[in-house]
């Protein structure tokens, strides 16, 4: 069993970066860690910070391992899934996950994140900023580990500000230029109201983009080769009015390409 970490353990860490550090850095800390300062959990497992260029990944893992950190090589599963860049861990089991402006494929260091974020430590050469409770909640809801429900259910008893999430949803969503990440927010939420017996603001309009891609998806699935309109809707039991409402979102977003009544897909991706 993983060990735990609080507050103190936290922050003495990033005091040991920021005194080793030999050129300014800024780091933008997430998840657990960023929970643990607001005094919203108690430990978390892992310290999550985003860095905003491959320089600043670089200069942090250098310090790291001078600091007697260690490279996990093969992360388990679920640290695979997050994606991180580098993940390093020190004799007491503490590991950093470090991220290069991306978090997962389904969440992008955006403006409105960083302008969001407060500055909360400054130690040496290192300054922490702690991103804000609305996008810990975002990052939560497509992170999909074990904790993340109970998180999401935490942040919501400080009272999140639902519109500010729904706008940085939309930003994610034409930053990452795709839809399909909006499934994964949708699972959770969704756990999040059978665990907890909650509902947000944002279950309805997360559950409206999910049921569009998941009929995007629907049609993709049976385009293996070209074929008409006609066969598509008699094999996928669509009217015609809802099947082009479909091909019509699918054809803007470049994913399939439609000439002389006959369907053709470019990419998967949506």
């Amino acid at each position: 069993m993983r060990a735990r970490f609080d507050s103190g353990y936290i922050r003495s860490e990033l005091e040991r970066i920021g005194e080793h550090l030999k050129e300014p850095l800024t780091v933008f800390l997430i998840g657990g860690g960023s929970m643990a300062f607001r005094d919203l959990k108690n430990t978390t497992k892992d310290i999550d910070l985003i860095v905003t260029s491959g320089t600043n990944l670089a200069q942090l893992q250098a310090v790291l391992l001078e600091l007697d950190y260690e490279i996990v090589r093969e992360p388990d599963e679920e640290y695979k899934e997050l994606g991180a860049q580098r993940i390093l861990e020190n004799e007491d089991g503490c590991r950093i996950d470090i991220f290069n402006q991306q978090v997962i494929d389904k969440l992008v260091l955006s403006s409105g994140i960083q302008e969001r974020s407060e500055r909360h430590l400054n130690p040496g050469n290192l300054v922490v900023k702690l991103v804000s409770p609305e996008d810990i909640f975002l990052f939560k809801a497509v992170a999909g580990r074990v904790d993340d429900i109970e998180d999401m259910f935490s942040l919501m008893q400080i009272g999140l500000d639902f519109e500010v999430v729904e706008t940085e949803l939309a930003a994610q969503i034409e930053l990452l230029d795709q839809e399909l990440f909006v499934t994964y927010v949708n699972e959770a939420l969704a756990e999040l109201t059978e665990q907890h017996n909650v509902r947000t603001p944002l279950h309805d309009p997360v559950a409206e983009i999910t049921e569009r891609v998941y009929e995007e998806l629907e049609v993709l699935h049976v385009l293996d080769e070209p074929k008409s309109m006609s066969d598509l809707q008699q094999e996928l039991e669509y009217s015609n009015r809802e099947l082009q409402k479909i091909m019509n979102r699918l054809v803007e977003k470049d994913v399939v390409e439609e000439t002389n009544g006959r369907v053709k897909r470019l990419s998967t991706t949506i």
